[in-house]
């Protein structure tokens, strides 16, 4: 039965609206072309139209993948560590939450969702039911070619719609997956029409030809949108606007290999040679000049040898260069990341380019805080723990976008002892997640114990004792009040 789409915010009006908005064609364009420079395959640079075929493979050979040493720089230095709840708000956060964070491998979730919106601009992650073997819920990112949103204009971190469209091969339909405030609609396309087209962004939409599935479709229990939306600044990606430097880049770069390639060997001549013997017969001078090392040739009174020169590249590498320090300027990334040459720079210079880096991590993990809390909250409503949702007191906490070497955070360790308390110092300084200096503070914990026993078992033995080892009593037979008192008179 054919989708209706005339009644205004209906299911059927929302999946015409939103069908419309993810086929745009410039937007299409637009996510492709990213999609494609980030994955090493950009438009090859301009060549022979005549032997396009045969000078294809030649034209590869001119493409640079700077445009993701240019993420990978960002996305590296954005780490979530934790998250502060209403139930949990201390420094090392909920370890409910770092446990569900673990569990849904929200790590590696997380990595791939910074590279797709610092890549297209904006990324999405879909917070499904919990997983019966793991325990926590399903969390899948979704690309922005598959996936379109309706924000809500007076709260752009509120959605009012999602769509999100697949091919299922095995089932030989397209799918559609309608999200709306406490409802899902799934729709599909029979085979017939889903053989038509090929790939993601070849799926059309025309309600004829798709149909709703009762038994996928319902209500979802929750409120809110399984759907959170994060957007990269300005909402591009991060080398989208210089994306004609790469190019040129690239052309420069095809320049150099034609040169090379069409005058790599020095070309020869012979000046002052006749035309034609004396019988009036001409000349065939391609059998006397034969390229042999053991070849003499004889040359006639007045004839003279020509040999061109060697062709200097290092114009066109020079500008090269020039057009990739011009690229790490605009786009704040270190000159070392993408030239070994940028090694040798000055200190001075390589500090100022890092400052610069790590003020764009910082300002890119300040716009990605209120979707990862966003996401944290709905995986506590899918657990059934809607006091740990509740947004205004979920908080999530970041790793420092500062990669420090060992003997800087030694350095400030030192430096910070007797300001900053201990658990602080293994988390914003030593860079430790809250799990593990929990896990170091224990450690902690039971060696100033046994030192204290130690020194309390030498005292027993001097002043009366027989042994140290009679005097000391066993680590474990100890109760947990007095560890903890020991422990905390030791701290």
């Amino acid at each position: 039965m054919p989708i209706d789409v005339t009644i205004r915010y209906s299911p059927g009006w929302w999946m015409d609206r939103l069908f419309t908005k993810l086929g745009d064609r410039g937007r299409r364009r637009r996510l492709t072309l990213l999609a494609d420079v980030y994955r090493g395959e950009p438009p090859l640079p301009v060549g022979a139209d005549n032997v396009r075929e045969m000078y294809a493979a030649f034209q590869r050979l001119a493409r640079s993948n700077y445009a993701q040493l240019c993420v990978s720089a960002v996305s590296a230095r954005m780490a979530p560590t934790g998250f502060k709840t209403a139930l949990q708000d201390g420094q090392t956060g909920d370890k409910m939450a770092a446990q569900v964070w673990k569990r849904a491998g929200l790590a590696v979730i997380a990595a791939d969702t910074h590279d797709m919106m610092l890549n297209l601009g904006e990324a999405y992650v879909i917070v499904g039911p919990v997983d019966d073997e793991t325990g926590a819920p399903v969390v899948t990112v979704e690309d922005p070619r598959r996936v379109v949103s309706e924000p809500d204009p007076a709260n752009p971190l509120r959605l009012r719609a999602v769509l999100k469209v697949m091919r299922d091969d095995i089932e030989g339909e397209d799918r559609a997956y309608l999200y709306l405030p406490g409802e899902i609609w799934v729709a599909r396309r029979q085979a017939a029409y889903a053989a038509r087209t090929v790939g993601v962004a070849g799926i059309a939409w025309s309600p004829k030809q798709w149909e709703w599935v009762p038994e996928r479709s319902g209500r979802t229990g929750m409120t809110r949108l399984p759907v959170v939306r994060f957007v990269n600044k300005d909402g591009m990606g991060e080398y989208e606007a210089h994306l004609d430097l790469l190019f040129r880049i690239n052309h420069q770069t095809l320049q150099r290999l034609v040169i090379a390639t069409m005058q790599a060997f020095r070309q020869r001549a012979v000046m002052g040679l006749d035309d034609v013997d004396e019988d009036g017969d001409p000349i065939d001078y391609s059998d006397l000049f034969v390229m042999d090392p053991a070849a003499l040739w004889q040359l006639p009174d007045g004839a003279k040898m020509w040999e061109s020169a060697t062709v200097d590249l290092r114009p066109i590498l020079d500008g090269v260069k020039a057009d990739v320090t011009e690229f790490a300027a605009v786009t704040q990334t270190p000159m070392y990341m993408l030239q070994p040459s940028g090694v040798n720079q000055s200190a001075e210079g390589a500090s100022a380019q890092k400052e610069g880096l790590l003020v764009k991590a910082q300002d890119r993990n300040d716009r990605t805080t209120m979707p990862w809390a966003q996401v944290m909250a709905l995986s506590f409503l899918q657990l059934g723990e809607p006091a740990r949702a509740d947004l205004s007191r979920l908080e999530t906490l970041w790793a420092s976008p500062a990669r420090l070497s060992l003997s800087e955070r030694a350095d400030a360790a030192s430096k910070a002892a007797n300001d900053i308390p201990r658990r602080v110092r293994l988390i914003d300084i030593w860079g430790y997640s809250p799990e593990r200096a929990d896990e170091l503070e224990s450690e902690w914990d039971e060696e100033e114990l046994r030192r204290a026993q130690l020194a309390a078992a030498a005292d027993h033995a001097v002043t009366g004792g027989s042994s140290v080892d009679d005097a000391l009593p066993p680590l474990d037979g100890l109760a947990a009040p007095a560890v903890a008192e020991v422990g905390e008179a030791v701290s």
